[in-house]
């Protein structure tokens, strides 16, 4: 069982609170001394050079001290100077700024009104110049697969490593019963969100889909970190035809991770897997998303789909 602060958080996630407490608060006040710094963080003082000390590591590989950030202490004060490029806030391209609401507009059910401020914070940091360009952008992304409303209960149960309880709608028996599991990872594939967890009732790693799942409740009971295989990602094109699509040698080790003994081997390195067509425009974005390293094999229908997205992009 992971070690626990109170409240029931593990240690990890306070050390995480104070660290992150202490640059700006040591900012705010320079000079501070360490008693003082160290009663505000309900620390002794040894704890607290343990905590600077790990601050002076923040940086890039291998980590050298005053990387972003200089803390040190003298004549037992405490002082902080940031790297001039903290001082301000970044200049996003048009491509990067969409790609981040891309992202965020992901969480939204879940992050409620703080991610919508985020969000119009996000438009104001885009240079004016790029501004009307951001906006094309994001009309062109398909956002329409939001993330569900339970995402951030089981999201904390990940993180915490706690185990969770729901009822789970089973379509193949057309019925509903209680699991418990041990959560692993949430992500979307194909138009649905999935938890990737360790089902106690059948002792193996499970794929849950969370449009199926109701009633979710986050135990008190904790888990050590496990290492198995997952589950096998669901393909509903198997058993009923679908589009197949050819990876250059480079995009191979992707395909093989995400789609594993679906994924057959071509020459030259080259891997072909077969996916659902059921979306075109899930199909176009998907297959163009990877550049000039796929391409539709077929059927040709598939193959005009993807033509007619990729001309439109280019007249765009």
């Amino acid at each position: 069982m992971p070690r626990k602060v109170e409240g029931g958080k593990p240690l990890v996630h306070e050390r995480l609170r104070r660290l992150l407490f202490l640059v700006p608060y040591v900012a705010k006040h320079p000079g501070i001394s360490l008693a003082d710094l160290a009663r505000e963080l309900g620390l002794s003082t040894e704890e607290l050079l343990r905590e600077l000390d790990l601050l002076t590591l923040v940086g890039r590989p291998p980590f050298q001290p005053d990387d972003f950030i200089d803390i040190y202490v003298e004549n037992g004060r405490v002082f902080v100077d940031l790297d001039q490029r903290l001082s301000a806030p970044p200049r996003l391209t048009a491509a990067e700024a969409a790609a981040l609401a891309a992202a965020a507009a992901l969480l939204r059910p879940a992050a409620g009104g703080a991610l919508d401020s985020a969000l119009e914070k996000l438009e104001r940091v885009v240079p004016e110049e790029a501004r009307a360009r951001y906006r094309e952008m994001g009309q062109k992304i398909d956002l329409t697969l939001g993330a569900p409303g339970g995402l951030e209960p089981l999201t904390r149960a990940i993180v915490e490593r706690r185990e969770v309880e729901f009822d789970y709608f089973t379509a193949g028996r057309g019925q509903t019963e209680r699991r418990t599991v041990r959560p692993h990872e949430l992500f979307s594939h194909r138009g649905y969100w999935y938890l990737s967890a360790f089902c106690l009732a059948r002792q193996e790693a499970r794929l849950f889909r969370l449009d199926r799942v109701t009633s979710v409740t986050v135990t008190e009971r904790f888990f050590e970190a496990q290492v198995h295989g997952g589950s096998k990602l669901p393909n509903p094109a198997e058993g009923r035809g679908g589009v197949r699509v050819r990876f250059s040698a480079s995009a191979a080790p992707y395909v093989k991770e995400r789609f594993g003994d679906q994924v057959k081997d071509l020459d030259d390195g080259r891997v072909e897997v077969e996916v659902t067509g059921e979306s075109n425009r899930w199909l176009a974005s998907w297959v163009l998303s990877f550049g000039g390293d796929a391409e539709v094999a077929g059927p040709d229908w598939a193959r005009e789909v993807v033509a007619r997205a990729a001309r439109a992009s280019l007249e765009s």
